[in-house]
């Protein structure tokens, strides 16, 4: 009975759309429990999303490139005061994250396929903070929020996401 009791759940834990859902409510909360700093919580989240994307493929992930931000909002934390101005920002954040992760998968060179990808998210990104900064005025601190710190966080995050997979296959 005890047998059958734990084949039953290694059958659910194995399901896909059990696996779906556990990261689309992990890529939720994670910016709701970790209220700061940045870089752990934008480096958790590349990780979830390069995991992701490697194992399920692009389509059945496009609820993670757009929760964090969603939660983040919600959240009212890590950016203080200035946290509503998120709101105009969150179509360029999925955007930056369609980026990241749509480079690390077509991009076929082991190690620098993170550096490339990070690289383009966070120019992306940066470009469209900076250009909301001259023309409706965004505060400042996005414009670091949004460059170098996306950077980091998606090299560390893409980085560990690599090695982790790197580790999957040879097992």
């Amino acid at each position: 009975m005890e047998l059958l009791q734990k084949q039953n759940l290694k059958k659910i834990l194995l399901d896909e759309n059990i696996q779906l859902v556990a990261i689309y409510v992990l890529a939720f909360t994670i910016p709701l429990f970790i209220k700061q700093p940045q870089l752990l919580i934008g480096s958790i989240i590349n990780l979830l999303l390069i995991l992701s994307v490697s194992k399920y493929g692009f389509k059945k992930i496009i609820p993670v490139l757009f929760l964090p931000s969603i939660a983040s909002l919600l959240n009212g934390i890590i950016f203080g005061i200035f946290t509503p101005y998120l709101l105009y920002l969150i179509p360029f954040i999925v955007l930056a994250n369609l980026i990241f992760v749509l480079s690390y998968k077509y991009i076929h060179i082991k190690y620098l396929n993170v550096g490339i990808a990070a690289l383009l998210k966070a120019c992306f990104l940066f470009s469209a903070v900076y250009i909301l900064f001259k023309t409706i005025h965004l505060p400042e601190m996005f414009l670091t929020a949004m460059g170098l710190i996306q950077l980091y966080t998606a090299i560390i995050g893409g980085g560990l996401a690599t090695l982790l997979i790197g580790r999957e296959k040879q097992s």
